[in-house]
């Protein structure tokens, strides 16, 4: 039995936790959409190394961050630490970025989800339907898994996770084998200075941390994993090293494809087959068949994996009496935020409504814009939560017991992450996909 305000104990293990954070980062879709424009617009072929840069970034933010999960387990996470930090004022003013950001990047991902799939059924099945029809079918779908047990989601989201890394993963070992059968000779360039410094390299790691999204949300289920202050910061620092393993081996391996001289204007010309054909090349035709409804199913795990952290969020404002309070009840016998699920649910599919009646196009639209939002949102954010815990833990005179975590990595973390920021702002154009000055206005 638990309190109708209480999340259902003991329900995740660390490896759940994982499986909702990489399912968050959406990798198939972080390969076959992010990596061609990170290429073509950043840094070429030294786009490896970018990742491990950008992991290494994530992994010190990281540091602050688990130090202060071990002592604050809260579902309300970046606003949680915020508010011991730095305040309850700004605490609420990260709220309503936290909100922003998990919204406009569950909007845009549902939009890509009915984007791909009316493209999918209209080749495979002959079907015209638009694509807003197969996003709210999809909302609907995901609301169901969000009001039943948290465990079934996180079984769910398990199993369309390792298989879209399985097939980009079986894609890599199979290009690594032919090209062993062509005496092509493997190099490490990638990561060498003059490869890694050509291009634009603002650019690149904008797209190499925005592939990270949702890394943080390991915390937000603290309230409902067993042992908290052992599962969060090992799935947390586990699935930072997982995710950059993942980009860095999977693009270092399709430099080696395209070839080092080649891979830009590989990237450039056709970014929508950059991937595909290289699996269509050394797995055949089933392969881009297979990828095309993995996307799919990948973009569906990190809708599921936003609508749980809003969820987490709302449930945890209104428990403190910010929003409207039956938001905080559990449903009875699950321990899920069902009001709060119902709540946002709706919220999407009447945002998602509105946008199709202004006529917006799921990707050039919805899609560029929610992760430009997105992005900004989550950086000043992780900025603001690497302060907090600096602030924190000098007020409870802890900072000369573990003054890496407690101090050093997340003072780093906070320039880091403005930096990246500032770099987000001056290339926002790019990032969003539109020329327009006005959307220099957001900032």
């Amino acid at each position: 039995m638990h309190n109708e305000s209480t999340l259902k104990k003991n329900s995740l293990g660390m490896w759940s936790l994982i499986f909702f954070v990489v399912a968050a980062a959406s990798p198939l879709t972080g390969v076959v959409g992010g990596l061609p424009v990170a290429i073509s617009a950043g840094n070429g072929a030294g786009i490896p190394a970018i990742y491990v840069i950008a992991g290494l970034i994530l992994i010190i933010f990281s540091f602050g961050y688990v130090a202060m999960s071990r002592h604050v387990t809260n579902a309300g996470a970046f606003y949680s630490y915020i508010s011991l930090g730095l305040g309850r004022n700004i605490g609420v003013a990260a709220l309503m970025v936290a909100l922003l950001a998990y919204f406009a990047i569950q909007l845009g991902v549902v939009a890509l989800f009915g984007f791909f799939c009316e493209m999918y059924v209209s080749e495979h099945l002959a079907l015209q339907l638009s694509w807003w029809v197969f996003s709210i079918a999809m909302l609907l779908v995901v609301w169901v898994l969000g009001i039943e047990s948290v465990e079934v989601g996180g079984k769910v989201l398990g199993i369309l996770m390792l298989l879209e890394v399985g097939i980009m993963l079986l894609t890599d070992v199979a290009a690594l084998l032919h090209l062993h059968g062509q005496s092509v000779v493997l190099n490490f360039s990638s990561f060498t200075p003059s490869v890694v410094s050509e291009g634009h390299l603002g650019i690149a790691l904008i797209f190499t941390i925005a592939a990270f999204i949702g890394f943080e949300s390991t915390a937000i289920y603290g309230e409902e994993c067993r042992e908290p202050e052992k599962a969060i910061p090992r799935a947390t620092l586990l699935a930072v090293v997982l995710i950059t393993l993942f980009f860095t081996f999977t693009s270092w391996v399709l430099v080696q494809a395209w070839g080092v001289e080649k891979v830009v204007s590989a990237a450039t010309t056709n970014p929508g087959r950059f991937i595909f054909d290289i699996a269509e090349n050394v797995l055949g035709r089933w392969a881009v068949e297979m990828m095309s409804l993995l996307l799919i199913t990948s973009l569906f795990a990190a809708t599921q994996a936003f609508h749980n952290n809003i969820s987490r969020y709302l449930f945890s404002i209104s428990r403190d009496g910010y929003l409207w309070k039956k938001m905080s009840s559990v449903r009875a016998g699950k321990g899920t935020p069902y009001i709060a699920s119902t709540v946002q649910s709706v919220v999407i599919i009447g945002t998602l409504l509105l946008m199709v009646s202004l006529g917006l196009d799921p990707m050039v639209d919805i899609f560029a814009w929610g992760s430009a939002l997105a992005t900004m949102a989550i950086l000043l954010l992780q900025a603001g939560v690497s302060a907090a815990v600096i602030a924190w833990f000098y007020r409870q005179g802890a900072l000369t017991t573990r003054l890496w975590s407690h101090c050093i990595a997340p003072f780093i973390a906070t320039l880091s992450m403005l930096t990246a920021l500032a770099m987000v702002i001056q290339n926002l154009d790019l990032l969003s996909g539109t020329s327009s000055r006005s959307i220099f206005i957001i900032p």
